[in-house]
Parts: C-alpha cells; sequence; structure tokens
C-alpha cells in the first residue's frame, strides 16, 4: 500500500481526526494495559508502527523518557506532525515496502494497522525483523469477519 492507496488519504481532516479519536478513546485505556504487562519503562526504543493520532506514541514518549525514544511511523502523518516532545520522531513509513532498523527496538507496536494491508505478511516480517532480540512485538487487531456469523 502506498500514499495514495491509503484507505483515508482523501477523508477530510475533520472527520478522520473525530474517527482516529473514538478509537484512541475506545482502544487506549487497553492498549495502555497490554503494553504496561510488557514492562515498556524509562530508555526504551519504541516504534509505533501506523500511529494515527499519536496517543499511544505520545504515550509511549512519556514513558520511555528521558533516556529511551519513540518512532511514531504512518504512511499519512498529517495528524502526528504536531507532536512535539524530544524523545519522538514522526516518520513518513510505508511498512510494506520501507525499511526499518533491523533489531533496533525493544518494542514494537501496532493497532488496527494490519487490515489495511494487502501484504499483511510482508509488514508483519518487517516488524518483527525490527525487534532486537529479548523484545517485545504487540500487535493489536480485531477479527470482524465474526460479525457475519453472529447474524
Amino acid at each position: 500500500m502506498n500514499g495514495e492507496q491509503y484507505f483515508a488519504a482523501g477523508t477530510e481532516d475533520a472527520a478522520e481526526r473525530e474517527r482516529l479519536g473514538m478509537l484512541e478513546l475506545l482502544m487506549d485505556p487497553l492498549t495502555i494495559r497490554r503494553l504496561e504487562a510488557r514492562g515498556v519503562t524509562e530508555a526504551w526504543n519504541c516504534l509505533e508502527v501506523g500511529a494515527g493520532g499519536g496517543s499511544v506514541a505520545l504515550w509511549l514518549a512519556q514513558r520511555v523518557a528521558p533516556g529511551g525514544r519513540v518512532v511514531a511511523s504512518d504512511i499519512n502523518t498529517r495528524f502526528l506532525r504536531d507532536l512535539d516532545m524530544p524523545n519522538l520522531e514522526v516518520r513518513q513509513h510505508d511498512i510494506v515496502s520501507d525499511d526499518l532498523e533491523k533489531g533496533g527496538y525493544d518494542l514494537v507496536h501496532c493497532r488496527a494497522l494490519l487490515l489495511h494491508l494487502a501484504e499483511r505478511e510482508k509488514g508483519l516480517r518487517r516488524m518483527a525483523a525490527a525487534v532486537r532480540p529479548g523484545g517485545w512485538l504487540l500487535i493489536e487487531e480485531s477479527d470482524y469477519g465474526l460479525f457475519g456469523a453472529a447474524n
């Protein structure tokens, strides 16, 4: 998937920001509990793939400060540009086609990303390769296919 194929690339900023805000409101508490359970702490290097509105990236940057760093990557960084923390880098990045630092992160996280990728396995392999030995790969995805079975 490239920037032109991003499903919400043509969505007006206000509508897309509202969608991302609802996702953050619903999912951030569970995501944060999962991250805390992984032991995310000061001095970790973290990668947030498909960072969206940046709420998880901001939480991570606060959690790993002062010695750690967070890379917030997304194919479309329009809602990440204003994030301003000294240990937070915003990077325009396509997980399917752009390289990452191999073994460079204590934590690689994504949420509600893989369902948007035509080449999920390729993106997943790239994320896994970016995790240092002993680090964590935390993928949060929903299975919307079960909705049809419930009808």
